[in-house]
């Protein structure tokens, strides 16, 4: 593979890494410390793997924008401790219709160790499609800016320990106007 496109790191203390670790592997966590994840879509949950598409969903100027992410590496290692994920960008669309295609791919690899002076690497490749070579300026700070973006949330609220999310449940809600009148209420 060639040369990253722009490399992004910031240090942190080995607590903050290893949770930084975890929240970065678990999808159920990325809504809780991605601030492009108001809700995450996937076929599965949990942990995340090689191949696993998952959609980043958040709503702007009252539109959904969904952004669309494949898994195509995982690497772990012990000595010295790390995780190591790529992700290729499958897109992005807003209300269904198809945005930003002026960036033609995406990939961006994330990687945190977990030692002491340790810390988040984000290395990322992107291309430009042919026809926005005029644009080639503002595509670039759009990639730059998801790295940027990525970086800054993991680094933060990342290294906060999220716990399990809890099921949906409906609460019924008694209120004076449901009460049911019996016969002895009728005068």
């Amino acid at each position: 593979m060639d040369a990253p496109q722009g490399v992004w790191r910031r240090s942190l203390e080995q607590k903050e890494s290893i949770q930084a670790s975890l929240n970065l592997a678990n999808l159920d966590s990325w809504p809780s410390w991605n601030t492009s994840a108001q809700r995450v879509l996937s076929e599965s949950t949990g942990s995340l793997h090689v191949g696993q598409r998952f959609d980043l969903h958040r709503i702007e100027r009252q539109r959904l924008i969904e952004e669309m992410w494949e898994v195509s590496a995982i690497r772990q290692g012990d000595k010295p401790k790390f995780i190591e994920m790529e992700f290729d960008w499958l897109g992005q669309q807003r209300e269904g219709k198809a945005i930003g295609t002026s960036l033609k791919s995406l990939k961006m690899s994330v990687t945190v160790l977990c030692e002491s002076e340790g810390g988040i690497e984000i290395a990322a490749w992107w291309t430009v499609s042919r026809w926005s070579r005029f644009f080639r300026g503002r595509v670039n700070a759009q990639a730059r800016a998801f790295a940027a973006q990525w970086l800054h949330d993991l680094s933060g609220p990342g290294t906060e320990s999220i716990g399990d999310s809890q099921p949906l449940a409906f609460v019924e809600i008694e209120s004076e106007d449901s009460k049911t009148v019996g016969d002895d209420d009728v005068r």
